[in-house]
C-alpha cells in the first residue's frame, strides 16, 4: 500500500492508495477527525512566492507578475496539478508592497482555489529591511463524491456528489533583508474556518488547517559575474512537515539584456531530489524543476515537473550603503 499526500481540509482524514500505477482509491479513514493535505509545494524556492508569505510583494522590482504550473508526480492517476498566478507592484514613495495571488490545486476528487489580497511594508533603516504583511482572500473548494470509495457506504459524513463551499482566510508574514540575507516567517489560515460540503442529501465537513512557513536564503556575489544562493524552506501544518534545502550557482551581469542563467540542486526530506535552472533577463526569467521522487512513489511516478514565467519592470536600485561600510 503505498501513501500519498494528505488533504490540508480536516474533519476527516484522507488518504489515497495506488492499486495499480494508473488508478488509485480514496480510502476515508477515521471519519471524525482527519489530517489534510498540505498547501500546494514548489521547488523553485528561489523565487519564494508572495502567496506563501505576503511580504514578499517587496521585492527587487516595482512590478511583478509571476505564472507557476506545477504537475506532482507525473503518472500516477490523482496526482496534484497546481497552477499558481502572483501580481505584485511597489510604491516607494509609501515604502509599501500591494500584490494579489490566484492558486488552482487539483488533488484527485478536490479541487482547491484560493484568491488572496497582498500588503507589505518596507520598513528601511539604511541596509537592513524589516518587512511585516498582511493577507485577505478567499477559499473555495469543491469536492467530487462520485471520485471516491469509501470504506462505509452510504456514510453520512462523506458527499456522494459534487458539493462545493468558501470561506474568509487571513494570513500574515514577515520578512527580514539586510545585503543578501533574507530570513521569513509566515502563517496562513489563520481564521481555522470551516467548509461544508453538501450534495443534498449528505454534508462532509472540513476545517482548513492552519499552515506555516520559514524561509532563509542568503545571495553571496563572487567577483562580477557569478553569485551563490543557498536555501532552506521549511512548511509546517502541525501534522505532517516539509524540508528543503538547496543550492544556487549562477551567473549575473553577462549583458544588458542577458543577466544570466544559474542552475540548482535541492533535497526534500524523505520525498525528492530536485534540478532546477532560471534564466534570468532584463525584462522576464523562466524557470524550470524536476523532482526526482525518492519515496515508495517513484514505482508509480515519473516525478514531478515545474515551470514559471515571470515578468518584471523597473528594477529598484541597491540601496546605498551608510557612509564608512564596506
Amino acid at each position: 500500500m503505498i501513501y500519498g499526500q494528505t488533504s490540508h481540509l480536516c474533519h476527516f482524514e484522507i488518504k489515497f492508495t495506488t492499486v495499480k500505477p494508473t488508478s488509485w482509491i480514496l480510502f476515508f479513514l477515521l471519519p471524525f477527525c482527519a489530517l489534510a493535505q498540505q498547501d500546494p509545494q514548489f521547488s523553485l524556492n528561489n523565487d519564494f512566492n508572495s502567496y506563501v508569505n505576503p511580504s514578499f510583494v517587496v521585492n527587487d522590482y516595482k512590478l511583478n507578475v509571476t505564472a507557476w504550473h506545477r504537475h506532482q508526480w507525473v503518472g500516477f492517476d490523482g496526482a496534484p496539478v497546481v497552477t499558481l498566478v502572483n501580481a505584485s507592484y511597489f510604491v516607494e514613495k509609501a515604502k509599501s508592497g500591494f500584490g494579489a495571488s490566484f492558486v488552482s490545486d487539483q488533488l484527485g476528487a478536490q479541487h482547491n482555489m484560493e484568491g488572496v489580497i497582498n500588503y507589505a511594508f518596507d520598513g528601511r533603516i539604511g541596509e537592513h529591511h524589516l518587512i511585516p504583511g498582511i493577507q485577505l482572500g478567499i477559499v473555495a473548494n469543491t469536492l467530487d463524491g462520485s471520485k471516491l470509495d469509501p470504506i462505509q457506504e452510504g456514510d453520512p459524513n462523506i458527499v456522494e456528489e459534487l458539493g462545493s463551499d468558501m470561506a474568509f482566510d487571513v494570513g500574515l508574514g514577515l520578512a527580514y533583508r539586510w545585503r543578501g540575507l533574507c530570513l521569513a516567517f509566515s502563517a496562513k489560515h489563520l481564521t481555522g474556518s470551516t467548509l461544508n460540503f453538501s450534495d443534498g442529501n449528505y454534508t462532509s465537513t472540513y476545517t482548513i488547517a492552519r499552515h506555516y512557513y520559514f524561509y532563509t536564503s542568503y545571495e553571496a556575489k563572487i567577483g562580477q559575474h557569478l553569485r551563490l544562493k543557498p536555501i532552506t524552506f521549511l512548511k509546517t501544518d502541525a501534522a505532517s512537515t516539509q524540508f528543503d534545502v538547496q543550492l544556487w550557482v549562477g551567473a549575473r551581469n553577462l549583458t544588458k539584456v542577458f543577466d544570466g542563467p544559474s542552475i540548482a540542486v535541492g533535497y526534500r526530506i524523505d520525498d525528492a531530489v530536485s534540478v532546477a535552472a532560471e534564466f534570468k533577463f532584463k525584462w522576464f526569467t523562466l524557470g524550470y524543476a524536476y523532482d526526482i521522487t525518492t519515496s515508495g512513489l517513484r514505482k508509480y511516478s515519473d516525478g514531478s515537473h515545474e515551470g514559471f514565467l515571470r515578468i518584471h519592470f523597473f528594477q529598484i536600485p541597491e540601496t546605498p550603503k551608510p557612509e564608512g561600510t564596506d
